[in-house]
């Protein structure tokens, strides 16, 4: 069970459609928390409350369902359309073998936080995040620009009370940030990457992967057992550079996939898709430690 949380528009989407290109859909199971909004869009404004206050969200629902999950037990989920901001009709989810859920609050209660074997933030600094979610809320849920503008205003008080808090419980941290020379040369594939890991996990040999454009260093002053490991991504990183250390990830990620396939893909705010060599990297790091994880657990059953 993995945990992908964070703010809207901070790329959990574009994380764990990597997961899934990763693992196949046979193996992988993607849920989204904005299914469980207790409230449709409209009934939010009516109330005046955005999706970042927890009572928008039917918590009892989300820990019922995820728990049956993760024992194994199929689930009928609600369905939220962002297109409409109304439900759709329920749909039955099928227990895989990992299951990805990626929302505002998976990280908010205790009974949700005990769910996990991995947690992920997805924390792209500030300008970066508000770009993307007016990209977001104009091309995928219909709003305009005034009604985006507006509506990512009037979260920052509930984001800063109930939403970021939860990035304390985090095992690792993926942060998105704009090189130096960004403001003359705006290339969204060109976007470095920051991978902060907590001090819960045992620390991992990255010498390895090491080049050029990838820095590893450790942070001893660790509040868990463990030392902070802090991971560095050049979104610089050229095309040879970028595929010699995906192969050498590769190495450590059996998926029984016979194809590699392509990742680091999204779409830009023009509506191209386009593929950044460090979120592809950064994809197939979390990957290579949900494999760990995966064997750890096998281990303990066998």
């Amino acid at each position: 069970m993995i945990a992908v949380g964070g703010d809207s528009g901070t790329g959990k989407t574009t994380l764990c459609r990597g997961f899934e290109h990763i693992f196949g859909a046979d193996r992988l199971t993607v849920v989204s928390l904005d299914d469980y909004h207790s409230l449709d869009r409209g009934q939010r404004k009516i109330v005046n409350i955005s999706a970042l206050d927890p009572r928008a969200s039917n918590f009892a629902a989300m820990e019922e369902d995820l728990w049956a999950l993760r024992e194994g037990r199929s689930i009928e989920k609600p369905v939220y359309d962002h297109r409409t901001g109304t439900f759709a009709p329920v749909a039955r989810t099928e227990p895989t073998e990992i299951i990805v859920v990626h929302g505002l609050f998976p990280l908010y209660t205790r009974a949700l936080r005990s769910l996990f074997d991995i947690t992920v933030w997805a924390d792209p600094e500030t300008e970066l995040k508000t770009e993307w979610m007016k990209q977001r809320d104009l091309f995928e849920r219909g709003y305009s620009p005034p009604e985006s503008s507006v509506e990512i205003q009037r979260r920052a008080a509930e984001l800063e009370k109930y939403i970021q808090p939860q990035s304390r419980f985090a095992d690792l941290t993926v942060t998105f940030y704009r090189a130096d020379d960004y403001a003359t040369h705006a290339d969204p594939a060109k976007l470095s990457c920051r991978i902060r890991k907590g001090g819960r996990f045992r620390a991992l040999d990255y010498s390895e992967f090491e080049s050029s454009s990838t820095s590893i260093r450790q942070n001893e002053e660790s509040a868990g057992r463990y030392p902070e490991t802090i991971i560095e991504l050049d979104g610089h990183i050229d095309r040879n550079t970028a595929e010699a250390v995906e192969d050498k990830l590769w190495q450590h990620i059996d998926t029984g996939r016979h194809e590699r396939p392509v990742l680091g893909r999204f779409t830009d705010a023009e509506g191209k898709p386009r593929t950044g060599y460090a979120l592809a990297l950064a994809q197939l790091l979390i990957a290579r430690r949900v494999v760990l994880i995966e064997d750890e657990l096998l281990e303990r059953v066998q």
